[in-house]
């Protein structure tokens, strides 16, 4: 059984939506769900881009892992710093009772071998399932990481629950 997940999505599909809905509706079977939603707030400064705010679930702490980068910037806004720091404090609330851990992206940090990437491992560590989104731009890393540990499952609500109700009945069974 596959206890890593990715949901593949693209420009235009709202998988933060997905990704919150998924939580709140495990949240209200009583699963102990840890990890981070993302949202993006109205641009700040110069830069026409939105800033990018994770929310710890359960204890609500934010982290704000967008940096400004000035008005003549295109390179990727990413705070490394940030989610370095946000992946630790995660790290710090895992527990063997968890039932998941929901993080936001598999993206640019982890697929530098940075990010999430030890928060992931040291849940699976502890038996916790693990589940992301992912963007095609970073597959090709997403599927070097996971090997054949991981699943890729399409942008839908019904796919998700699929995946981890099976992991939920089999580890009741």
């Amino acid at each position: 059984m596959q206890y890593l997940a990715a949901v593949l999505f693209d420009d235009g599909q709202d998988i933060d939506g997905l990704l919150a809905a998924f939580c709140r509706q495990r949240v209200r079977e009583g699963l102990r769900v840890r990890g981070v939603l993302q949202s993006r707030q109205a641009t700040s400064g110069e830069c026409h881009c939105s800033d990018m705010d994770l929310r710890a679930i359960g204890s609500g702490e934010m982290f704000r892992i967008s940096q400004s980068l000035g008005s003549g910037s295109s390179g990727c806004r990413l705070h490394p710093g940030a989610l370095a720091a946000c992946s630790a404090y995660l790290e710090e609330q895992l527990e063997e009772r968890d039932d998941l851990l929901l993080l936001n992206r598999f993206g640019k940090g982890e697929s530098e071998g940075r990010g999430f990437r030890d928060l992931i491992c040291a849940s699976l560590a502890l038996g916790t399932p693990v589940l992301l989104a992912v963007r095609p731009t970073y597959l090709e890393a997403w599927e070097q990481f996971s090997d054949r540990y991981g699943a890729t499952l399409p942008f839908d609500l019904s796919a998700v629950e699929g995946w981890h109700n099976s992991l939920v009945q089999r580890h009741v069974a």
